[in-house]
This record gives structure tokens, C-alpha cells and sequence, in this order.
């Protein structure tokens, strides 16, 4: 067997020994164990073996076999189908050893085993089978596999059963009620999977030790289960399903609870009071992003062993003093009252704060803050700390620049002005730094080249010429952040060009945001190297100018694009076809212009949700071979709000839990090495849950992740979309010079909520098609050129909030029914020959309303005058009064008049741009001078 194994003798304990130093007995060899001759367990775990293992091989001849290992290898290969040879098989361990593909269904029918652990193969894949009334299975461990399907109602056959861990698969399904059979379960981890549907009754299961089904999509109430009887459980993680209800008081009271984790569901009311909440073991109770509200109970604070609290993001109400914190609960590490309804109080004057408990996370985001805690500076492993929302003013003191353990600092939205000096610190940890929103004036400041996220948004920043060479511009410095993921500037004074190495040189950077400066220049070519790992770029109303860069091509992770509001001049940037991850692409109020026809590119945006083109130059008509590419705009349109998820990306490339190890990619050495000393005492789970904590729960919500935003043009007014939704599609055309008809293939994206093509030259009939967009909720096709009648498929948009078909050549009656009429008379104004509700003018009998009559000529006159010489002035006269008078007397001659001197000057005029205004209960379109 040994000569058809691949392994590494240099790392090998076992193998390599085997028939050496003259033993020939393989009983007495390392790894083999032996009954009366019979070989019965083999170990080769940890033996680095690789190339695979197959079917002729001898290990399948040992009938008498046990126990078999081979666990953390790289075999690198399919599972032998012959191991179901091994008849009498009772525990077979394959975890961590590179298997992948199928797994042999006929591993599940040995009837002999009680153990099997394929876990860690992240390759392996399959589903459970039905399993019979006979197997002997005690412990099932299928975790970071590719495992799916449902857990069939069968596993209740396993009687014995008293593990099962399935979690990080890809199992769906609701979980069956013959689970609550298994009454010798102790371990049952169900996390990271699809399972939907109500959860099960635990009653019968009274060994029960740890439950976790964190990460799934379950639903309903869980009072199915009389907690209080399960009395060896010691953690419960239902964390990040869909539970609601009350969380009964019944939980707190299991005499051997360690942990509970309910957070990320639904729950609501108030939280009851527990009794004997001294004489509790509860060390970690996290209820954070529910709905409970209510004053927070005095049992928690009587959890004498608590070492984390988190009732973050509910509503809880009431002032909460920190001094009465800090003497009931003398070991607690990690303390979230983040984003409630409550007012935190802190007597800096009382000196026992000095000796707080050595706190680690600190998360007391609008928390009616007014000051700094002073007693912070005395925490020497303070790891995170958020204090943003608050109204906290003045200059940020120095000593939060001296913690060498911090790791993530959230200070943004408050009112803070200055930064208080020195900001040096040689052993910062500092990797995530959030001050955006704040009133801070002065240089920018400096912390570490290994800081990885890093928000100065909505501030005053500039650059000095007495503190830096570069006044106003983005400091080079910035390049030297070997380990950035995020930086954003946005919404400050800097001007200047963007540096050419900011992206070339940080290939680690995954977020990019300068909107809202005075930028200028061009955006170099050289800017994006091949390396570039950028998935969001904003660049928004700067000054930039010139083309568009071919290199951006290189961001092949791309997920949103936006170069709006500059002045770029350039043709349709269609070589970013190839970037097939993009979603959003805003490149509105620019100077691009020319065709947007990319017929010679293959490759499109088949993600493409969010597409603005709007005030360029773009001409001729729309291609229907590219809209068709747009494949994520044409579902069926049965998706709602409730089944959708925000836009975001990962920063970080991690799974659902951030480890420390996680972390080290990200991480210098130098920091690394400080980090594991200050925390040399603790057990590696806590820096887990503390990197978690400061990862998850503060600057980066949802794991690690950035929310992607981005500001359109929505039912006629400009809107931020801070989270833009998965399901929300929007395309706009509008203030271009399109012409032709709407094209058909228009009509094939199904999901589109709004569609503005207005101010163009598009032509032709307003297709009945137009009815298929059921997902529609913003129209405008005004000021263009259509003509024909509405089509009446448009009144059975039932979504459809914003309508606008004014100023074109459209006739005939309005369509009627209760969404139409819903519009007011300014939808479809500048229609000459449309009739009907809303408009005051009834149809004729033929259904089309008549021209208004032309005024009849002047009577002639017989005087003698001599009109020769009154010519001049009769002319003059007569012009004036021919424009005057009917923009005095006349609405509609005045409405035309307007529409067009308006489109008129926008033409001509690059500087003047249409924006929408509300005045009263009617919106109106105005054109204003935008400044460059």
C-alpha cells in the first residue's frame, strides 16, 4: 500500500518508517493498530499525502478494518467508490484531506459505522440519502463541503445519532419535525445553510448541549421548545435568520447557559425580567439588530460572569449609567448599546471608573454622547471603539491615537472640528479609521501604511502649504498604504489631479471614493494597472476632463462605475464591456458623446441594474443588441422587496466568521507580533469575536461589506440610493440627442422600475409592449417627438407612481382607468391633439380634439395711407404682437414657446442643465446654469 501512495518524506512520521530499521511485523509499525493479526485502525493523517487515491488500491483489502484516518492530506481526487469494501468500518475520518467531486453514496449504508467526518472538503459534494431504521451512526460531520438538498425526515432512523454538524453547505429546505427525535443529540450545528421554515421542538433532546443555526433563513416564533428543560445547554447561536416575536424569559433561566446569540432577527416587544440572574453561568449575550424595545431589563446587569453584552440596533429606551455597568459586571470585555433610543451617562468624576474591566469593544453609536469618555484612556486593550452618531464636539484628543491594541475607530457623525496633536504613534494597530461626517478643518492627518480602511468623507479637509508641499491636492503619502481596502475622501475641498499611484501601486485597494471635490485633470491611463482589484469607484461632481481610460478595463471585479458630472469628453466607453461584474454605470452630465452602438464588442454587461447617460451629447439610435445583453434587467418581475438584498461587496474576501488567521493577509508582521503579545493571555476565540465585533458590528456592516450607493434621477428628482437594492433596475437616456423609434428590444427588460428618455429625438409610436414593464414605477418620455395615441396597455402598470408624455405630437384619448387618471394635467401637457381626463377637453365624437381655430385676418381698409412708408413700423408691430400677445392670452402657445427656447438654449449652451423643482404640490422643470 505504501509503494502507491504519493507523499512528502521529508514531512512524513509514519509512512516514511514503514518496513525500515528491520521491522517487518506491520503491527508494530506507526499509524497501525492490530487485533489478533488483524490490521483494525489505520492513522496516516498529517502524512502530506497527495496525487490521489484509487480504487486498486490495497488499502481496500483490509477487511478487518476499524478505524481509518486520513485526514488532513491533499489527496486531490475522488473518494475511492471501493471504500464501501470495508465492511466493517466503524469510524472513517477523511476531513481536510482535498477530496473532492461525488461523494460514494454507499459510504452512508456500511452498516457498521458510527463515526464519519468528510468536513473541510470544500470541493466534495452530494446529499444525504434516506437513511434506514439499521445504521449505527452516532457522529455525522459534513461541514465546509458542498453538500445539498433537504435533511430528510429520515435522520430520525439514527437513534444513536449524537452529532451532527452540516453547517457551511448548501442545504435548503425546512427542517422536519422528526429532528426533535433524536433524544441523544448533543451537538447539532446547522449554520450557514438555506433552511427555511419554523424551528423544530427540542424538548425530547435532553442532552443537548450546543444548537447553532446561525445564518439561515428560518422563520416564526421559537417558543416551540420549553427551554428552561433543556437543562445541560450551554450555547444557543439562532443568530441571522427571520425569528420573530417575543424572546421568552425561559432562555435566561438554563442553569448551564455559556452563551446566547439571538441577533439579526426579528424579534420584538420588551424583554422580559428573569429571575436568579446572579446564580447564572451566561457569559455572552448578544441580542443586537432586532426590534425589542422597552427599558433594557436590571437582570442583565445582574449576569455577574458576563464578558460580552451587545443590545445594539433595537429600541431600547431610558438612560443607562456606565458606573452601575462597570460594578455588576466586573469582567466584561465587550459592551454594545449602539443605535437605540438611550441616553448613556458617564461620571467622569467617579475615580472607581479608573478600573473599569478591561474593555475591549466599546460600541456606543447614538448613545447621546457629548464628550469623550475619559475612563477609555485607562483601557489598555481597547480594540474597538465606535462612538459615532453622537454629538461629541470639539478637537479629538491625542490619547485616541496611543492605544497600540486599537484596531477600529468609528467617530463619524459628530461635530468634531479639530485634531489634537501629536498624532505619531510608531506601534499603531489601527487598520480601520472612520471620521467621515464631521466638521474637521485643517491637513489631513497621516496614521499607518497598513491601515486598510480609511473614511474622511463629508469634512473640510485641505492641505496647508506650511504642513505639506502639495497644497489642496491628495497626498502621495496615501500610495504607501500597502494594505488599504477602502479609501474615502469624498465630500471635501481637495483639488488638484488624483494621484497616478494611488490605484497603481495599492492592488489591495477594493474601494475608491473622491465625489464631491474640486478634482481636475485627467484620469491617467496609467492609473490602473493589470493588478487592479478595484469593485467601486466613484469620481463624481469633480472637475475631471479628458477621455475616459482605457485601462479602467483592467478592474475586471468592477461592480460600480461613476464618472458623472465632470466634463469628460470622450465617445461610449464600450471597451468596459469586458468587465462583466460591473452592476452600476453612471456617466451622466459629461461631454460624451457619439453612437452608444458597441455591436463589435462581445462581451456586455450582463449584471448591468443601474445605467445613466443622461445631459451628454450621445446620438443616433439605441441599439437593441446591446440592451438585449443586459440579462439581470429581465426577470420575471416576481421578485418583492421582502425576497431581495442590498448591493454590496466583500472587503475583505473572508467567509461569514473573520478569524484571526483571516486577518494576517491584511495585517504586517510588526502588528501581528504586537497584537498576539497584548493578547498573549487570552484564548484565540476571544480575539475572534473581538475582530468580529470590529468588523461586523461597526464601520463594516453585514461581515466586512460596503453597501453600495449611488445618486439617479428617480420619478423626476435627484436621489441618493445609500443602499441600492439587488432588484432595483433603472435606466436613463434623458437630455441626449437619441433619435428613431423606442426600440422593441427595450420592452424584454421586465424588472425595469424607471426608464427616462426624455429630451431627446426619439420618434414613432409609443410601443404597446410598453405594458410588459409590470415592474415599472417612473415614465418619462416627454420632450421628444412621438406621435400616435397612448397605448392603452400603459393603464394596467399598476406600480407605475410617475408618468410624463408631455410636450410631444401624441393625439386621441387618454386611456382610462384608475392609474392613469391618477396623473395630473402636466403629464401630458404639449399634446395638441390628446383629449380627456385628466385634461379639462372633452373628445369629440371621433375621439380626437380639434386644432384651436386660426385667428381670422384683418378687415382691409380702404384710407388712403401710404402703406410704403408705414411698412416698417406696421411689420415691427405686428411681429411683436404676433409673439406677445399669444404668450399673455394664450397657455399652451405660451407652454410651447418656452419648451422650446428652452431646448433651444440647452443646445447651444454645454453650461445649462434641466433640473426638477417642487413648488407647492406640482413639480416643475426649470434650466439652470451648472457651474463647472
Amino acid at each position: 500500500m505504501k509503494h502507491n501512495l504519493i507523499y512528502n518524506p521529508f514531512k512524513s512520521t509514519k509512512l516514511v518508517h514503514w518496513n525500515q530499521s528491520g521491522v517487518v511485523d506491520c503491527c508494530q509499525w506507526n499509524g497501525v493498530s492490530c487485533n489478533n493479526g488483524h490490521v483494525i485502525g489505520l492513522d496516516l493523517s498529517q502524512e502530506s499525502i497527495s496525487g490521489g487515491l484509487h480504487n486498486s488500491s490495497s488499502l481496500f483489502n483490509f477487511e478487518h478494518l476499524h478505524s481509518l484516518n486520513l485526514a488532513f492530506n491533499n489527496f486531490g481526487s475522488f473518494i475511492p467508490s471501493d471504500i464501501v469494501k470495508l465492511k466493517n468500518l466503524r469510524h472513517l475520518n477523511l476531513s481536510n484531506a482535498g477530496f473532492c467531486g461525488q461523494i460514494p453514496k454507499g459510504i452512508f449504508q456500511i452498516q457498521t459505522l458510527k463515526t464519519l467526518d468528510v468536513s473541510n472538503n470544500e470541493e466534495l459534494e452530494g446529499s444525504l440519502p434516506e437513511f434506514s431504521q439499521h445504521g449505527q451512526l452516532d457522529t455525522l460531520i459534513l461541514s465546509n463541503t458542498n453538500f445539498f438538498g433537504q435533511l430528510v425526515s429520515s435522520i430520525s432512523n439514527l437513534k444513536q445519532l449524537s452529532t451532527l454538524d452540516l453547517s457551511n453547505c448548501q442545504f435548503n429546505g425546512t427542517l422536519p419535525d422528526s429532528l426533535s427525535e433524536l433524544t441523544n443529540l448533543v451537538y447539532l450545528d446547522l449554520s450557514y445553510n438555506r433552511f427555511s421554515g419554523p424551528l423544530p421542538s427540542f424538548n425530547k433532546s435532553k442532552n443537548l448541549q450546543y444548537l447553532s443555526l446561525l445564518q439561515n433563513e428560518l422563520t416564526g416564533t421559537i417558543l416551540s421548545t420549553q427551554w428552561e428543560e433543556l437543562l445541560n445547554l450551554c450555547i444557543i447561536n439562532l443568530g441571522d435568520n427571520f425569528f420573530s416575536g417575543k424572546i421568552p424569559k425561559s432562555l435566561f433561566t438554563i442553569p448551564s447557559l455559556q452563551e446566547v446569540t439571538l441577533s439579526d432577527n426579528g424579534f420584538e416587544g420588551l424583554l422580559d425580567e428573569f429571575q436568579n440572574a446572579t446564580a447564572s453561568t451566561l457569559e455572552l449575550v448578544d441580542l443586537s439588530i432586532n426590534k425589542l424595545e422597552g427599558p433594557i431589563p436590571l437582570s442583565l446587569f445582574g449576569l455577574k460572569r458576563l464578558s460580552l453584552l451587545n443590545l445594539s440596533s433595537n429600541k431600547f429606551n431610558g438612560t443607562i449609567h456606565l458606573d452601575t455597568i462597570h460594578k455588576k459586571l466586573p469582567y466584561l470585555r465587550v459592551l454594545g448599546l449602539s443605535n437605540n433610543k438611550l441616553s448613556v451617562e458617564i461620571a467622569d468624576e467617579d475615580p472607581s471608573l479608573s478600573f473599569f474591566p478591561n474593555l475591549t469593544n466599546v460600541l456606543l453609536a447614538s448613545c447621546n454622547l457629548k464628550k469623550f469618555p475619559s475612563f477609555l484612556k485607562n483601557q489598555p486593550k481597547l480594540f474597538d471603539l465606535d462612538l459615532s452618531n453622537n454629538l461629541i464636539q470639539g478637537p479629538i484628543p491625542n490619547w485616541i491615537w496611543k492605544f497600540d491594541s486599537m484596531v477600529s475607530l468609528n467617530l463619524s457623525n459628530n461635530l468634531l472640528t479639530d485634531l489634537e496633536g501629536p498624532l505619531e504613534n510608531p506601534n499603531s494597530s489601527l487598520l480601520m479609521i472612520d471620521l467621515h461626517s464631521n466638521q474637521i478643518r485643517g491637513s489631513i492627518p497621516y496614521f499607518t501604511k497598513y491601515v486598510v480602511h480609511l473614511d474622511f468623507s463629508n469634512n473640510e479637509f485641505y492641505l496647508s502649504l506650511t504642513n505639506n508641499s502639495f497644497h489642496g491636492k491628495i497626498p502621495e503619502s496615501f500610495c504607501n498604504c500597502s494594505s488599504i481596502r477602502m479609501l474615502d475622501l469624498s465630500h471635501n475641498n481637495f483639488d488638484g489631479p488624483i494621484p497616478k499611484c494611488l490605484i497603481a501601486r495599492n492592488n489591495t485597494l477594493r474601494l475608491l471614493n473622491l465625489a464631491g471635490n474640486k478634482l481636475t485633470g485627467h484620469i491617467y491611463d496609467t492609473i490602473f494597472s493589470s493588478t487592479c482589484n478595484l469593485r467601486y469607484l466613484d469620481l463624481n461632481v469633480n472637475l475631471l476632463r479628458g477621455t475616459v481610460p482605457n485601462s479602467l478595463a483592467n478592474c475586471q471585479k468592477l461592480e460600480v462605475l461613476n464618472l458623472g458630472n465632470n466634463s469628460l469628453s470622450d465617445e461610449f466607453p464600450c471597451f468596459l464591456g469586458n468587465i462583466t461584474t460591473l452592476q452600476v454605470l453612471v456617466l451622466r452630465s459629461n461631454k460624451l458623446h457619439g453612437p452608444i452602438d458597441c455591436s463589435h464588442n462581445t462581451s456586455h454587461w450582463k449584471m448591468l441594474r443601474v445605467v445613466d447617460l443622461a445631459s451628454n451629447k450621445f446620438v443616433g439610435t439605441l441599439p437593441g443588441k446591446l440592451l438585449q445583453s443586459w440579462t439581470a434587467m429581465m426577470d420575471d418581475g416576481n421578485y418583492t422587496k421582502e425576497n431581495g438584498i442590498y448591493l454590496y461587496f466583500n472587503m475583505y474576501d473572508f467567509g461569514h466568521y473573520i478569524r484571526y488567521k483571516d486577518m494576517l493577509a491584511l495585517i504586517n508582521i510588526a502588528i501581528v507580533k504586537r497584537l498576539a503579545k497584548i493578547f498573549a493571555n487570552d484564548p484565540p476565540y476571544i480575539f475572534d469575536d473581538m475582530l468580529n465585533y470590529a468588523i461586523k458590528g461597526n464601520q463594516l456592516p453585514y461581515g466586512g461589506t460596503y453597501l453600495d450607493s449611488v445618486t439617479v434621477v428617480n420619478k423626476g428628482m435627484q436621489m441618493k440610493l445609500v443602499k441600492i437594492f439587488s432588484i432595483f433596475t433603472s435606466l436613463d437616456f434623458s437630455s441626449n440627442h437619441f433619435e428613431g423609434p423606442i426600440p422593441e428590444e427595450l420592452m424584454s427588460l421586465k424588472a425595469l422600475n424607471v426608464l427616462n428618455m426624455s429630451h431627446n429625438a426619439f420618434s414613432g409610436h409609443i410601443p404597446s409592449s410598453l405594458g410588459d414593464l409590470t415592474a415599472l414605477e417612473s415614465l418619462d418620455l416627454s420632450n421628444n417627438t412621438l406621435f400616435g395615441e397612448i397605448p392603452t396597455e400603459i393603464s394596467s402598470l399598476t406600480f407605475l407612481a410617475v408618468l410624463n408624455l408631455s410636450f410631444n405630437h401624441l393625439e386621441g384619448k387618454i386611456p382610462t382607468g384608475t392609474q392613469i387618471q391618477s396623473f395630473d394635467i402636466y403629464s401630458f401637457e404639449g399634446n395638441e391633439g390628446l383629449c380627456g381626463p385628466p385634461l379639462t377637453n372633452n373628445c369629440g365624437d371621433d375621439g380626437v380634439q380639434g386644432l384651436p381655430p386660426t385667428p381670422s385676418a384683418s378687415s382691409e381698409t380702404h384710407n388712403s395711407i401710404d402703406w410704403n412708408f408705414l411698412s416698417a413700423e406696421l411689420g415691427f408691430t405686428f411681429g411683436i404682437g404676433v409673439i406677445i400677445l399669444p404668450l399673455i392670452f394664450w397657455k399652451k402657445w405660451r407652454l410651447w414657446y418656452w419648451k422650446h427656447l428652452d431646448d433651444l438654449l440647452w443646445r447651444i449652451i454645454p453650461q445649462l442643465d434641466f433640473v426638477y423643482e417642487q413648488h407647492g404640490q406640482h413639480k416643475y422643470k426649470t434650466l439652470r446654469w451648472i457651474s463647472a
